[in-house]
């Protein structure tokens, strides 16, 4: 080996240099060993340092002229040497990801990219894009290695690398070169765009989501699936059918974990064009949703029509003429100069439709793993779509077609995915799954994901795919993963070659060689049936009894082991001997940790089969694991095990579960952070005093001043974006609704105004005051009701890429853990002596002072949008936890009752919160007013009249008054409760 790559090396001429380069192909194409021999001798470099110097001289030699990536022009020598030297590191790159080391630290994918900017002729550029993605496909394989600290990053993505390979998605003169290289552009970018870094950078800084959906759309209307307005001329020529589920996964890819890239997909101008149809007056894009069956221009209806009964007629969240007193059970809504019926949506809702009826057309036409492909992303563009981001409200036209395209998804996108999973199960032909072998092993590997993705947060589609099956399919996948599996014999060598790894350069390196491709296919279906598994348990109870009954929760447990730090070279050295039980890569792990999440969402799970399964161990052992997504994801099934009904929770106590979730508490990742703190507050509420007071000595009360406080209170955070509209921030609340970050509900004394210059301030007559209307509604006009995709759109990535309002979000949810928090240490009989404790800890006065920051208006300097010398109070997810410490201080002894009584700037900044548009808030406001004014026994009568005559003093008692004329029915009974002991008291 020494010999031949010495001659590449020695070569004098240049046609002297390609023989050699060919003879050293030939030596290595199916060889492995002689492959590491080449790397050993230095191959790669010597290689490199060919492209570089060669693509300089190609580019020397044309001029410098970068005409076309796809040139016809004929060879020249350089170009056959560049030639030579690709294939032969794409042969190198086939060899494992034992080679991934050496071929990054040569920079050969940069080299390689570079290159695609010359003028080129065809049958090079098909050949630098094929060796790209042998290497790609190498870096995702070598993501396995279980020691992958040491793993460099995959620099192939840049502003010239994008527009390199847009230039070749945009080419018009189709041959079918350039049929193989847009499949091989697409193969890159769904292999290797994985971070949000890189995804972010192919959407900002070049067209390539906005070509490939064109490409699309291309390939609908030349298959006859609807029509383009302005003409199909306009479109690019389009793919061929074999292309499109590339096109369909470099798309899911680019879109997977955004919610502004996948409405960027959904809304693009040639996706809209689509389904506008021409010489048509009126909006006629209801006839491509699920009511009328996506009518195509030419064959009619291409799915089932589906009828669904009209939302007022069977809804059972809004009131209705034959149950009018439900309206008091809901939140309502207050109306402002926009009323309800006619605000602007949140999105395009006929648009929305045509989508993803369209993608399911897609997906029906195809078989295999092109029809997951196209499953995916129906499955991503659909969750984005159901994303309530701005809180559009519910017009009942809307709220009746988002029920029309759940029910298409249900009845016809569902059964679709379960019928994947049922092939898979059934262990049908190569035939009766897809196209091939590699089909099939696709499809093994991805049906359970991709059931997973399209019904995972939407309790509707989960019941649908258990009617179907899902289940009882499932689970026989993630029972086979733990079957033994065969291992591929290594080849015989005569000889080791050993090797000085201190000297060698790192391009002279071998990595390892991670799992064989055995194993990771089980890994992979193991995989995903914990995803499908974790989903189809979210919500139901009935569920998880029958995932119970499959008998895969012990399963699961298994699936929580890692791997041990030397497994890889132990598998090198002793094959056939190990298998999968031996332990579970990193997703594999994080699948069952969300798996072990939902299924401990149900009480009785966790007092038998849980427990019986032993699902504590494993789960504490994850918390010191060394990879900080495994530590976040076992700290979240930790908040369920910690529950106080859970048997488990003595069990993690003695194992030390409350000095590390402190210490994670304590970690710079927000999300680690709040994961930590919700865990810590399960863990304190109804605990032994004893076990609160560590708890709290573990955390710190400094540390917990600090987080109620939050860290991001005195920011500036008046932000524009280029043109983009502000965004009030929004995030969910106990209840899973949605509120205002910044500013919810804005309330003063002043007289109504119609405009702020921030955003609309609206006027609630019932409560005589004003609040802010959420950021997208104030940003499109009142008189119009036209929706903004570029407004939309603007918002959506302000929010999401916001450096400010992401940090804020996160601060803003550790503050109300925080609070809750210290809620949980003062329930229960000892709220008394926990109150002193924590007054103690913190001080006599600043525990008093933080509770009235949190329920006086924001400073200005922390407000996200002016006021004007309006009164913007903070979330009402802070204001509900604040309240509800008062109520917890109010349940103490009556000294410490009249020690809240004597806070007389409490009370007032607690005042204009008993009008709050939240009914959570209100009746919170209520309960406190009930049990300050409550009579502990006889002696008390006293102070109990004197503290209700403070309440009066501040206009409490009228506040409370007002309320029993609510609209909500708890708020009413609860306001007639203290009305009743006040009229007791005077």
């Amino acid at each position: 080996m020494a010999e031949v790559v010495e001659a590449v090396r020695q070569a004098a001429t240049i046609d002297g240099r390609i023989a050699a380069l060919r003879r050293l192909k030939n030596y290595l194409v199916g060889h492995d060993q002689r492959k590491e021999m080449a790397v050993h001798h230095g191959a790669i470099r010597l290689l490199t340092d060919i492209l570089n110097s060669s693509s300089r001289a190609a580019g020397k030699h044309r001029g410098g002229l970068h005409s076309s990536p796809t040139s016809t022009q004929h060879m020249t020598p350089e170009d056959e040497l560049r030639l030579q030297a690709t294939n032969i590191v794409g042969t190198l790159a086939n060899g494992g990801c034992a080679f991934i080391l050496a071929l990054l630290s040569a920079n050969a994918p940069a080299i390689l990219m570079s290159s695609l900017a010359t003028d080129s002729p065809s049958k090079l550029t098909t050949a630098t894009l094929q060796t790209i993605k042998n290497i790609g496909s190498c870096w995702a394989a070598s993501q396995s290695v279980l020691d992958s600290g040491t793993q460099a990053a995959l620099d192939l993505f840049s502003e010239q690398s994008s527009r390199n390979l847009h230039a070749i998605l945009v080419q018009q003169n189709i041959t079918p070169a350039l049929h193989q290289q847009r499949r091989l552009v697409t193969d890159i970018i769904s292999i290797c765009a994985t971070s949000d870094a890189i995804k972010i950078e192919l959407v900002a800084n070049s067209s390539l989501l906005e070509t490939l959906a064109a490409l699309l759309a291309a390939h609908a209307v030349a298959t006859g699936q609807t029509s383009y307005q302005g003409g199909a001329s306009q479109l690019p020529p389009p793919p061929r059918p074999a292309d499109v589920p590339s096109i369909l996964a470099a798309i899911s890819t680019i879109i997977t974990g955004s919610l502004y890239r996948a409405h960027a997909f959904s809304l693009s101008s040639v996706i809209g064009r689509l389904f506008a149809i021409s010489g048509s007056n009126s909006d006629q894009r209801h006839r491509f949703g699920a009511k009328d069956g996506f009518v195509s221009p030419e064959d009619g209806p291409l799915l089932p029509s589906l009828h669904v009964p009209a939302h007022g007629t069977t809804s059972y969240q809004y009131s209705s003429r034959a149950f009018p007193a439900a309206a008091a059970l809901q939140t309502p809504t207050r109306k402002g100069p926009i009323g309800l019926d006619d605000a602007p949506n949140g999105g395009d809702v006929d648009h929305a439709n045509a989508v993803c009826s369209w993608l399911l057309v897609l997906a029906r036409s195809m078989q295999g793993s092109d029809r997951l492909a196209a499953l995916k992303l129906l499955a991503l563009v659909n969750n984005a779509i159901d994303t309530d981001t701005f809180n559009s409200g519910h017009r009942s036209e809307y709220v009746q077609k988002t029920r029309e395209r759940k029910k298409q998804m249900s009845l016809l996108a569902v059964p679709l995915a379960v019928n994947m999973v049922q092939l898979v199960n059934e262990s049908k032909s190569v035939e009766a799954i897809g196209t091939g072998d590699r089909d099939a092993l696709l499809v093994k590997e991805q049906a359970c994901e991709v059931l997973a993705l399209l019904v995972r947060d939407f309790e509707e589609l989960q019941t649908a795919a258990v009617d179907a099956g899902a289940i009882k399919n499932v689970c026989p996948v993630l029972k086979k993963s733990f079957d033994s599996v065969p291992l591929s014999k290594p080849m015989w060598a005569p000889k080791t070659n050993a090797l000085d790894t201190a000297s060698a350069p790192v391009t002279c390196l071998l990595g390892s060689k991670g799992l064989p491709s055995e194993i990771l296919h089980a890994m992979r279906c193991r995989q995903g049936a914990l995803q499908a598994l974790s989903a189809l348990s979210e919500r139901e109870d009935v569920h998880r009894k029958l995932i119970v009954e499959a008998g895969v929760v012990p399963c699961i447990i298994d699936s929580l082991k890692p791997f041990p730090p030397d497994y890889a070279d132990k598998l090198v050295a002793n094959r056939g001997q190990v298998g999968p039980k031996d332990g579970n890569t990193t997703p594999v792990i994080l699948a069952a940790c969300r798996a072990a999440k939902t299924m401990s969402r149900s009480v009785s799970l966790l007092r038998t089969s849980l427990i019986d399964a032993g699902v504590a161990k494993p789960i504490f052992q994850l918390l010191s694991h060394q990879d900080p997504e495994v530590q976040l994801a076992a700290t979240d099934v930790c908040a369920n095990l910690l529950l106080e009904f859970s048997p488990m929770r003595d069990d993690l106590i003695a194992e030390g579960v409350i000095r590390t979730l402190t210490s994670h508490a304590r970690t710079s990742s927000a999300a680690l952070r709040l994961s930590s703190m919700w865990a810590l507050k399960h863990l304190v509420l109804s605990s032994p005093k004893d076990i609160k007071i560590k708890t709290l000595n573990e955390l710190g009360s400094g540390w917990l001043v600090n987080a109620i406080e939050g860290e991001h209170r005195d920011i500036v955070t008046s932000h524009s974006n280029g043109g983009g509209v502000s965004v009030g921030l929004s995030t969910p609340n106990a209840a899973g609704e949605q509120v205002e970050l910044l500013n919810p509900s804005t309330m003063d004394v002043d007289e109504p105004a119609e405009h702020d210059e921030d955003g609309e301030v609206m006027y609630d007559e019932s409560s005589s005051t004003h609040y802010q209307a959420s950021q997208l509604r104030s940003t499109l006009s009142a008189s119009s009701s036209t929706f903004n995709s570029r407004q939309y759109l603007s918002s959506v990535r302000e929010q999401e890429q916001n450096p400010i309002l992401r940090a804020k979000q996160d601060d803003v949810a550790v503050q109300e853990q925080a609070l809750d928090f210290v809620r949980n240490l003062l329930n229960g009989e000892d709220c008394a002596s926990m109150l002193d404790h924590l007054l103690q800890q913190l001080g006599s006065n600043k525990l008093f002072e933080l509770l009235t920051a949190h329920l006086a208006p924001l400073p200005s300097s922390a407000r996200l949008t002016g006021s004007h010398g309006r009164h913007v109070y903070g979330p009402s997810c802070l204001i509900y936890s604040t309240i509800s410490i008062l109520t917890h201080i109010a349940n103490a002894m009556p000294r410490h009752k009249q020690m809240l009584i004597a806070q007389r700037t409490l009370l007032k900044t607690w005042l204009p919160h008993f009008t709050h548009q939240d009914r959570k808030v209100r009746a919170a406001c209520l309960w406190t007013i009930n049990s300050l004014t409550w009579i502990e026994n006889d002696g008390d009568r006293r102070d109990a009249r004197q503290r209700a005559e403070q309440l009066r003093s501040v206009g409490i008692e009228a506040a409370a008054r007002a309320l029993t004329a609510d609209a909500d029915m708890d708020v009413k009974e609860r306001a007639k409760t203290a009305v009743r002991q006040f009229d007791q008291l005077s």
